[in-house]
This record gives structure tokens, C-alpha cells and sequence, in this order.
């Protein structure tokens, strides 16, 4: 790689981690304050976001300007765009639920993403014409935005199942005090979830109509895994309007959905690729 095209890249490399570190230690300062409720007004979070997103925005428009291409092609492409797919979407729930009480657990999977994608991004890569074209792009964009929302929910999820034991414990720590209260947390998990349904019957629709136009035959065990992760979710969603699936069971339903997601994109996608 040329050192002088390459180097906004790799400056922005650098400051990636510089900008996640400094949002997410803003962000704990503010949770694990005693007046946490009082501290949501403080602008260290709000400005460590912002840090987040241009940096993070920044690395993915220099990598298609030095590629000319969307980057979603290889693996550290892929976990750097659900970075900062995460991020925008800790950004919209920040702004939804009107706290910035969560922001260290749902800004911390982008960084557990992003950080890590650094160490993939490498050289160019030739891709067939076809994958180029605009819907197979939006299929690729939709399935990873659908990811990001599962992941959120999942982590919202997480959180209202600790809340309720510790309601049902008696344990009023700290923890506990600053968390939002356990109705906001089924309604914005709920949310999530459903969101990333959506995207993931627009991603999957748009698949099989590639498989069909292509003429492609069968399907790996990965993308049959990513069908019963979709069932998963309908199922919780549908449940949760039409028997009151709410509270503790909706958020069973999501973390039950993640681990199958997890399962389908790693632990069968690893045993089957060849």
C-alpha cells in the first residue's frame, strides 16, 4: 500500500481507540457518579460520542475513497462497519430514552468491534463485477445493520434480566440506582429487536432473490442458521403483541435469538466453510 494514500488511513487508525477510550471512560464517570441523574446534563459523554462518530465516520469514507468501493468486504471492513452501525444506533437509543445512563454498555460493543477490526483492515481486494451492484450492497448493509440492532438489544436485554434479580434481591446498589428503571429497558430492547427483524426480512428477502436470479442452488448451514435467528425474533415479537410476552420472558426471547445469531455467523459458519 502506498504510504502517502494510505496515511489519513492510518492516522485515523490511531485515533479510532484514542476517541472509544475517552467516550466510554466519560460515560463511566458519569454512571458510576453517586448523582448519576444529576450528571446526565455533563457534556463529556455527548463530546466523546461525537469524537466517536467523526473518527469512526471518517476511517470508513477514507478506506472508499482509497478502495473506491464500499468497505464490507473483508473481515476487518465487515467489523469496522458494524461498529459504527452500533454507534449510530447507541446514538438514536441515547436520544430515544432521553438518559445517558446506558451509554457505557451500548456504546461499548462498537468499540468491541471497531478496535478490533483495525487489525483486518488490509490491501485491496478484486470482487466480481455483481457484488458491486446496489441491491447486493443493500443486502449487506441491511444484514449488518440487523446485527447491530440485535446486539442492542441483546445488551438492554442483558441489563433488564440483572435489574429485575436485583429487584427481586433487594440488591439496591449503585448499579442498580443509575440504571434507567426496568420499563424503559423492555420498551427500548423491544424496540431494538423488532428493528432488527425488519432489517433482517428486507436482508433476507433481497438474498433470495439473488439466489434466484443467479441460479444458485442450496444454502450454506450458516445462512439456514440465520433463518431460524429470524424466527427467533418474529416469534418474540409477534408474542410479545398478541400474548403480552413482556418483561423478563421478552428479554429470554432476545438473549436466546443473539446466542443463535452468534452461533450461525461463527460456530457453524467455522465448521462449515470448507
Amino acid at each position: 500500500m502506498d504510504i502517502a494514500a494510505a496515511f489519513p488511513i492510518l492516522v485515523l487508525k490511531g485515533l479510532l481507540p484514542v476517541a472509544y477510550l475517552a467516550a466510554l471512560v466519560a460515560y463511566g464517570r458519569t454512571f458510576f457518579s453517586d448523582r448519576a441523574r444529576e450528571n446526565e446534563s455533563e457534556t463529556g459523554p455527548k463530546t466523546g460520542l461525537m469524537g466517536v462518530l467523526l473518527a469512526h465516520s471518517a476511517l470508513l469514507i477514507a478506506i472508499t475513497l482509497r478502495f473506491q468501493r464500499v468497505p464490507l468486504w473483508t473481515l476487518g471492513e465487515a467489523l469496522l462497519f458494524l461498529g459504527w452501525m452500533l454507534a449510530v444506533l447507541h446514538l438514536l437509543s441515547e436520544w430515544s430514552a432521553e438518559t445517558r445512563r446506558l451509554g457505557l454498555f451500548t456504546l461499548a460493543p462498537a468499540a468491541a468491534c471497531a478496535v478490533p477490526a483495525l487489525f483486518f483492515l488490509g490491501d485491496p481486494i478484486a470482487l466480481p463485477p455483481d457484488y458491486l451492484g446496489a441491491w447486493f450492497i443493500f443486502h449487506i448493509v441491511a444484514s449488518l445493520a440487523s446485527y447491530a440492532a440485535f446486539s442492542l438489544a441483546a445488551v438492554l436485554a442483558l441489563l433488564y434480566l440483572i435489574q429485575h434479580r436485583n429487584l427481586k434481591q433487594k440488591h439496591f446498589t449503585l448499579t442498580f440506582r443509575n440504571l434507567p428503571p426496568l420499563d424503559k429497558l423492555d420498551r427500548l430492547a423491544a424496540t431494538w429487536a423488532f428493528m432488527g427483524t425488519l432489517l433482517m426480512i428486507a436482508s433476507s428477502v433481497i438474498g433470495a432473490w439473488w439466489v434466484r436470479r443467479d441460479s444458485l442452488r442450496g444454502m450454506t448451514p450458516s445462512e439456514a442458521g440465520i433463518f431460524a435467528v429470524l424466527a427467533i425474533f418474529l416469534g418474540a415479537a409477534i408474542a410479545r403483541r398478541a400474548l403480552g410476552w413482556r418483561g423478563k420472558r421478552h428479554a429470554q426471547w432476545i438473549l436466546l435469538g443473539f446466542a443463535a445469531l452468534v452461533i450461525a455467523n461463527s460456530v457453524l459458519h467455522g465448521f462449515f466453510r470448507y
